[in-house]
């Protein structure tokens, strides 16, 4: 009487449960693909950060929409530049061909995080980071201020800012940045006009 044969445990299955011919090869792709993503990502880093050199100018434009807005390199943590302006991005909604108030969003978002005991340091750069990605942007040439990359950016930003305050986008939405100079140390109180300065940043649609 022959004696019957077990076959080894398959590695590829959890458990070392045998897998089908279909399922081992859908394994094997998987894991091609992500090592193929981890090896493009690790390109763009590489390029990204490195000097400017021929091969990363010809490439310049790919590696910035691969990179920002999701994947920022800022290494200004290590050595921060003190910031001469309070910056807070303002809103306001355009409901059946009316404007609304304006609403302070960055106001907003530092009165969630007051008192936190661990507050996230990405949720608190998200909005600056999105400002900041589309004012550089939108001061190319060949950007375009509402359709572009950056600007769906942060208008989805904005639009998750309204929904978290229960604010209606309405219809449409124009954005601004209200600047105010921080008087240097020391300074005599008055001495420094604060009065504020407003950007107005665009006007966007809200898809329905």
């Amino acid at each position: 009487m022959a004696e019957s044969v077990i076959p080894p445990p398959d590695p590829l299955a959890p458990g070392g449960t045998p897998l089908g011919a279909s399922r081992r090869a859908i394994v094997r792709w998987f894991a091609v693909f992500v090592a193929f993503v981890a090896l493009v990502h690790s390109s763009m880093l590489l390029l990204h950060v490195a000097t400017d050199f021929p091969l990363s100018r010809s490439y310049r434009e790919r590696v910035d929409g691969w990179m920002r807005p999701l994947f920022p390199q800022d290494w200004s943590i290590f050595a921060p530049e003190p910031s001469k302006f309070n910056q807070h991005l303002e809103v306001r909604a355009n409901v059946d061909g009316e404007f609304g108030r304006w609403i302070d969003l960055t106001a907003h978002d530092n009165a969630a995080y007051r008192g936190e005991l661990l507050p996230s340091i990405e949720d608190q750069l998200v909005l600056r980071r999105a400002v900041s990605h589309y004012r550089t942007n939108a001061a190319r040439q060949k950007a375009a201020p509402a359709t572009g990359r950056s600007a769906r950016y942060l208008l989805n930003v904005v639009l998750v800012r309204l929904d978290a305050m229960g604010e209606e986008p309405g219809q449409a939405v124009q954005l601004r940045l209200k600047s105010t100079r921080i008087p240097a140390p020391g300074s005599r109180t008055g001495a420094v006009v604060t009065r504020p300065q407003y950007q107005t940043l665009g006007y966007w649609k809200v898809r329905s």
